[in-house]
């Protein structure tokens, strides 16, 4: 059975609600073209698209956008020789690029966030799922505990710390992506005693668990990295697809960490 781009959009957005201000979609390609091949990505990098081209797949479904910001900026865009050059070696490739980014966050649960946590083995341990976070009820466990847990199981080799390493955490939040500002989290340190989190302003979140650990509270927080706490879910992406769509290869390719310790 022939398999559409069309189709694969579709079944990503089945269910959802996107307005006209939604980051994703179709960004490069046919959406009545036939299906080869899919990679699924975090990020639409030029070696991962590639790698795309490499495994004869002519769709790309990336969660990040292409151009280096969430929103399309054109000023940015045709200001920047690179930006040109990479957009013409996409059209080389005649390889369709599809964004998904909105709708994968919109579904209930938050597919990112599952992923994370379905990655960890963590589901029975889930007491509340909200649309920017979930909330889970553990076994005794220091950050330190933690912390070598999620390296083992993330296969991440650095991992951000604040807060007290040895305190014994029951109640933890975990928040994927660029949510872990004061906004969402600092609410969430009166009810929990740890959150993880992928990345959030320096001064907000780790300013707070540091001030209260000096009125001696038991608080800490855990930092993985964007990427690093949302590619589970793109990789989860990838499995369902493979699921529903068994006639077409569906590749997952990581997203390896841009920053080295030096």
């Amino acid at each position: 059975m022939m398999v559409t781009i069309q189709d694969v959009m579709e079944q990503i957005e089945k269910g959802i609600s996107l307005d006209s201000s939604t980051v994703d979609g179709l960004k490069y390609g046919n959406k009545e073209d036939q299906v080869t091949g899919i990679v699924v990505s975090f990020m639409a990098s030029l070696d991962v698209i590639r790698k795309a081209v490499d495994l004869n797949a002519n769709l790309l479904i990336t969660h990040e956008g292409l151009f280096y910001q969430h929103h399309s900026n054109h000023l940015l865009e045709k200001n920047m020789s690179l930006i040109e050059q990479k957009k013409t070696i996409i059209e080389e490739t005649n390889l369709a690029i599809y964004r998904n980014h909105d709708a994968i966050h919109r579904s209930d649960p938050d597919g990112i966030t599952q992923g994370l946590i379905e990655s960890l083995d963590w589901q029975q341990y889930v007491y509340e799922n909200a649309p920017s976070h979930s909330i889970l009820h553990i076994p005794n466990k220091t950050p330190v505990q933690i912390a070598s847990y999620l390296k083992e199981k993330l296969g991440i080799e650095n991992i951000r710390f604040v807060g007290n390493p040895y305190i014994k955490c029951e109640k933890i939040a975990v928040l994927v992506g660029y949510r872990g500002n004061g906004v969402n989290t600092i609410p969430l340190l009166d009810k929990v005693d740890l959150v993880i989190y992928g990345e959030g302003p320096e001064w907000e979140t780790p300013e707070f668990v540091w001030d209260a650990i000096q009125q001696g509270a038991s608080k800490g927080l855990i930092q993985l990295g964007h990427a690093e706490s949302e590619d589970p879910g793109m990789k989860r992406l990838a499995n369902q697809l493979q699921h529903t769509f068994p006639d077409v290869p569906v590749t997952f390719i990581p997203t390896a960490s841009r920053f080295y310790i030096i």
